[in-house]
């Protein structure tokens, strides 16, 4: 009968031990989703030693859609759409051209119209009997 009760020992602890382990990982995918601003009331209840429920995560738009503009590589991991979060990278960086497009734009227009300022400047301070001689 020793031989019985250590398995069953046996089977008990390695019940444990998984049950452990599946809830340290469970509580670290928690704590990243939780990361993310306004994720941690979308995360669905669980008991112990239970993984998260990534279908349940899935059907939660709200939750899916703050994963997936947080991290592809998450979302990946859930089984979400990662292309989202490389659109919105895209997007991101088409607007920072845009604005350096802009900016350079400015500033050749700011150049331009400082040089037809000192032109009209010196336009206005030559002495009257010099501009009836303009040879062109």
């Amino acid at each position: 009968m020793s031989a019985e009760f250590q398995s069953i020992d046996e089977a008990i602890t390695a019940s444990y031990q998984n049950a452990s382990q599946v809830e340290t990982q469970a509580r670290q995918l928690e704590a990243r989703i939780s990361k993310i601003d306004g994720a941690s009331r979308h995360l669905p209840h669980r008991n112990y030693g239970q993984p998260v429920d990534l279908a349940k995560i899935r059907s939660n738009l709200t939750l899916t859609s703050l994963i997936a503009q947080d991290s592809a590589e998450l979302a990946h991991y859930c089984g979400i759409d990662p292309s989202i979060r490389h659109r919105i990278d895209e997007e991101r960086e088409a607007r920072v051209l845009a604005a350096q497009s802009l900016q350079m734009q400015t500033e050749a227009l700011r150049a331009k119209n400082e040089r037809a300022r000192q032109e009209r400047e010196i336009r206005l301070n030559t002495p009257s009997w010099k501009k009836a001689y303009r040879s062109w």
